[in-house]
């Protein structure tokens, strides 16, 4: 991986940690996430450390999403926009919605629940995927 390669999946990273924030905001789908989630923030501290370190953690999980996804296709000798996107679906199907269905199906989770944070993490790959997809080989 190219140093111009890295620097795309940064890139990518910190576009995916802003479509979660878009995602869950007050004005997308935070307020029915905390309808079926209300005692979220009474769990978190409100402190600025505290809450940094959350967003900090976030970022840091969308920049191995990125550096993940750039590997694949990296390996795969295909770096163009829909093979991005494509590999970004797979991905997201095979891995995160599978995985988690089987979780939140013995976690006994509401569905529109599980479908709230199934789209968010759709939504981080298909940025990241957009990002990469877009970005001049290296």
């Amino acid at each position: 991986m190219t140093a111009f390669e890295i620097l795309g999946a940064l890139v990518a990273g910190i576009a995916g940690f802003i479509a979660a924030a878009v995602w869950y905001a007050p004005f997308t789908f935070g307020p029915l996430w905390l309808r079926f989630a209300p005692d979220a923030l009474d769990r978190m501290e409100h402190t600025l450390v505290r809450r940094l370190s959350h967003y900090f953690t976030a970022l840091m999980a969308s920049w191995v999403q990125a550096f993940a996804l750039e590997a694949l296709l990296l390996f795969s000798g295909h770096q163009d926009l829909g093979f991005a996107l494509g590999m970004a679906g797979i991905v997201w199907l095979g891995f995160c919605a599978s995985s988690s269905l089987m979780d939140g199906l013995f976690r006994r989770r509401l569905a529109p629940d599980w479908m709230v944070d199934m789209g968010h993490r759709l939504l981080v790959l298909v940025a990241i995927a957009i990002v990469l997809g877009l970005w001049p080989p290296g």
